[in-house]
């Protein structure tokens, strides 16, 4: 039972390791056995980086996403500079202030993009970060020309470089551990790549190869995340809305649903904050989830889940219902070590499935109408629609 048990705990954090784990060890793998790449095989890597990067960042634009977008642009920036440099100075490279400079900024930048919380790219913060990376890069161009270095080494290893890409390492080393998200993953990968990626740049093969296995490794997370926000909900892991719109049309005959409507929630968002909120919201969802095993649950909006009950009838997914309000009602949800323990309670309307109903939506309206009617008096009730 208890290997059952922690099987169950660590698959899935395994599962969001495994690829990018896979593409990392591959491309080491390949490299040290290599060594040196055919110019055919290099210029396919290089090329590819540059072919992932136009990808990734026309999605990421397209979907409005922020700090994925910034820190794709950091590795874009390493790459062409680091060419750059590699064009200009030849094998000498790693002997320049530029390069040292530039070995300084990119983890910095990229520690930065990490643990920033920038969830949309089009906004002011945005504008603000695009002004200081021009800010920063331009003055990496005049201590570059007046020979200031950001560095300091020690037998011929450079260490403050070393420094920040081991925080960037541990940092999200710890964070992929504590959550099993893919991104998390995906950074500390891309992240051990583009350090490699410095360290071998004299060789062609190692900028290439390396940028390249960082740039498919953030691609992967972001086409996974897409298709995954799509059918769930990134917060609670339960279905999500688009889920709920798909599957409607493929319900029984005979179905009974239930509408789930945290109490007060945007005066709760405005007590404790939104990311307070969101910390109690994948509590409860994990709590209904538990309670409706057999059944089916979805995130409909920011405070209303639906749960459809294809074995009951209308009084057995009252009874349902009931079991989950009372149950929330009398439970206190600890969002913080600090905090106080909160109260928190929910209004249920349940409907069901007759033969004169069209499709879902007069479910849905049903309920969610008894809902809005019974809300108006009170709160913490179970409705019949």
């Amino acid at each position: 039972m208890r290997l059952h048990q922690t099987l169950e705990k660590y698959l899935p954090l395994i599962s969001n390791m495994l690829v990018p784990a896979i593409i990392f060890s591959s491309g080491l793998f390949a490299f040290l056995s290599a060594g040196e790449f055919a110019h055919s095989t290099d210029l396919i890597f290089h090329w590819g980086f540059y072919v992932l990067s136009f990808t990734g960042l026309v999605v990421l634009l397209n979907f409005n996403r922020g700090r994925p977008l910034f820190m794709m642009t950091t590795v874009v920036l390493s790459y062409v500079l680091l060419n750059y440099l590699k064009h200009r100075f030849g094998a000498e490279l790693k002997e320049t202030v530029w390069f040292d400079n530039l070995s300084f900024f990119v983890p910095l930048n990229l520690l930065f993009f990490y643990g920033v919380f920038l969830k949309h790219f089009f906004g002011r913060s945005s504008l603000f970060i695009l002004i200081a990376l021009a800010v920063e890069y331009m003055l990496g161009e005049i201590m570059g020309r007046h020979e200031l270095r950001l560095s300091f080494y020690y037998d011929q290893y450079n260490v403050v470089s070393f420094f920040l890409f081991l925080i960037l390492g541990i940092w999200s080393f710890t964070n992929a551990v504590k959550s099993g998200c893919l991104f998390d993953y995906a950074t500390l990968f891309s992240g051990i790549c583009v350090g490699l990626g410095f360290y071998y740049c004299a060789m062609p093969s190692g900028v290439s190869i390396f940028f390249f296995m960082a740039q498919l490794i953030l691609l992967i997370y972001l086409v996974y995340t897409l298709i995954y926000r799509h059918y769930y909900d990134e917060l609670t892991g339960v279905y999500s809305r688009n889920s709920y719109l798909m599957q409607s049309k493929h319900f029984p005959l005979k179905y009974s649903l239930n509408i789930v409507s945290i109490d007060n929630y945007d005066k709760l968002v405005m007590s404790i904050g939104q990311k307070n909120v969101d910390i109690v919201t994948a509590m409860l969802a994990s709590l209904i989830e538990e309670m409706s095993a057999d059944d089916t649950v979805y995130r409909y909006s920011a405070d209303e889940f639906i749960i459809i009950y294809k074995k009951f009838d209308k009084k057995e997914a009252f009874n349902q219902a009931e079991t989950i309000r009372r149950r929330i009602a009398g439970l206190e949800f600890k969002y913080s070590a600090k905090a106080k323990p909160l109260k928190l309670t929910v209004s249920c309307s349940v409907s069901e499935k007759k033969r004169s109903d069209a499709g879902a939506v007069e479910v849905l309206m049903r309920a969610d109408k008894a809902m809005r009617k019974t809300l108006k008096f009170s709160h913490n009730v179970t409705s019949q629609g």
